[in-house]
């Protein structure tokens, strides 16, 4: 009689401790699912939010604002300096020993 009391007592511990588990189990796969649901929505909203950045960053869109709002211009060829024209690329070409000295007594 006791055999059969202590069996019918471990079988009912067992059952609970399993049909929690299994709660737990499928409290975790919701999670899951509810997570990687996020994660879909948060990644097609990174696709329509680089779409978008893309598009405001067109380099004619750039280009119209920054004369329309800026008042800037492209730089035209005529304004490009060859590099010997600035004052530290000519004493570094200088084939003296002492450029350091040099370099300090250029006016800028």
């Amino acid at each position: 009689m006791r055999f059969v009391l202590l069996s019918c007592l471990i079988t009912a511990v067992l059952g609970s401790g399993l049909y929690f588990a299994k709660l737990s189990v499928d409290e975790q796969y919701r999670t899951l699912k509810r997570l990687e649901e996020e994660i879909k929505i948060q990644t097609e909203h990174n696709y329509v939010l680089q779409a978008e950045w893309t598009f405001l960053t067109r380099p004619e869109r750039l280009l119209e604002l920054s004369e329309s709002l800026l008042g800037m211009s492209p730089i035209t060829p005529e304004r490009i300096l060859p590099i010997t024209s600035i004052p530290i690329a000519r004493a570094a070409l200088m084939p003296s020993t002492n450029a350091v000295s040099e370099v300090k007594n250029v006016v800028y």
